[in-house]
């Protein structure tokens, strides 16, 4: 034969050789042997997340691709492949081998992932509802134990004020009941028993009358800022009036802002404790004729109660500490309120308290 014949014969086997792929030789996931069917295809659970292909070896280089994962072959010196975490779906998977510059024939097979169930298309707007779920029986035991706990709250309350006013505060009546007899009886014949006798029934009575504030106070009915103003405005009128002081009682809050003022009932009593205390000042100390009293709301939302006389005033820069100003400062450090008071010999005094909402 000529060199062009076997030339040509050389070529043909060569270009035979080429038509013949690799031969697959193991197939395993999760290091499991695989199979593939008759069809030339292989199925793999949503749990398969190691998958390894290995083929037959040879002096030469590969190349493979799995379609729908990889846009470009891969080329290795290796005739093994690894594919990890694939996601459910079908792909096909082929390797070449290369000898003498040219690629054989691709050897190929189907694969088909089983979809985990994070890749349903359900799962994550379950996953949505089932918090919103959790969320909202959260929110409803939480409100459910809040109001529970306001009903006890409420009833406990409730039996505190009937207790103090039918038994402590029958008790404190007897006893001022009790030293007028006695006064009536002895204080002719013991006239050094009657200021003891005085200033037991006054103080019995001052008692109940304090008990009388906290029962009060402790009342759920009187949980509101309206029914505060209008016992304070009752109080003002009751203790000036017979003394002929002038009011002037100003609520500058309109239905809606005093609705909104949201105040714990432990400052509703300090306040109420405090105006009580600014106005025994006035009585026994300004000798004022005209007392102003100004309830109005701050830009930030707070309660302002302003308390003015035009009595005798004195020097507040000595620190002077009289006149229940201790019981001012208590009060208001205890109930997150602030306190000013000014005040100038003869120009009267001025005390305001804002009320922070809690």
């Amino acid at each position: 034969m000529s060199r062009w014949a076997w030339g040509v014969l050389l070529l043909l086997v060569q270009a035979s050789v080429a038509q013949v792929g690799p031969s697959i030789t193991s197939i395993s996931a999760n290091g499991i042997k695989k199979t593939l069917s008759p069809s030339n295809s292989l199925q793999l659970n949503a749990l398969d997340d190691e998958l390894m292909i290995e083929w037959k070896p040879c002096a030469c280089r590969y190349r493979y691709r799995l379609e729908g994962l990889n846009a470009d072959t891969v080329s290795l010196a290796y005739p093994i492949a690894m594919f990890t975490n694939l996601e459910g779906g079908d792909y096909t998977f082929w390797v070449q081998t290369q000898q003498n510059n040219v690629w054989s024939k691709p050897t190929r097979f189907f694969l088909q992932v089983e979809k985990s169930i994070t890749e349903e298309w359900w799962f994550w707007p379950a996953v949505a509802v089932y918090i919103l779920l959790l969320l909202g029986a959260a929110i409803y035991f939480f409100l459910l134990y809040n109001f529970r706990q306001k009903l006890k709250l409420h009833s406990l309350r409730n039996r505190i004020a009937a207790d103090l006013h039918d038994e402590v505060g029958a008790t404190l009546s007897s006893i001022v009941i009790a030293t007028r007899l006695v006064e009536k009886k002895v204080g002719a014949q013991t006239p050094d028993v009657l200021p003891i006798l005085q200033q037991i029934k006054t103080d019995s009575e001052e008692s109940i009358q304090s008990i009388r504030d906290t029962v009060w106070t402790l009342n759920p009915n009187n949980d509101s800022v309206h029914q505060l103003f209008e016992k304070m405005r009752s109080l003002a009128f009751q203790l000036l009036t017979p003394q002929e002081i002038a009011l002037d009682f100003a609520i500058q809050l309109t239905p809606e802002q005093i609705n909104q003022l949201k105040i714990s009932m432990e400052q509703r009593q300090n306040v109420y404790l405090i105006f009580k205390e600014a106005l025994n000042n006035i009585l026994k100390h300004a000798e004022a004729s005209k007392v102003s009293v100004n309830l109005s709301m701050t830009n930030e939302g707070e309660l302002r109660m302003l308390i003015g006389d035009n009595g005798r005033g004195f020097d507040a820069t000595q620190g002077y500490e009289g006149n229940g100003l201790k019981n001012f400062k208590k009060r208001a450090l205890d109930s997150f309120m602030k306190t000013t008071l000014t005040s100038k010999i003869g120009e009267g005094t001025r005390l305001e308290v804002i009320v922070v909402p809690v």
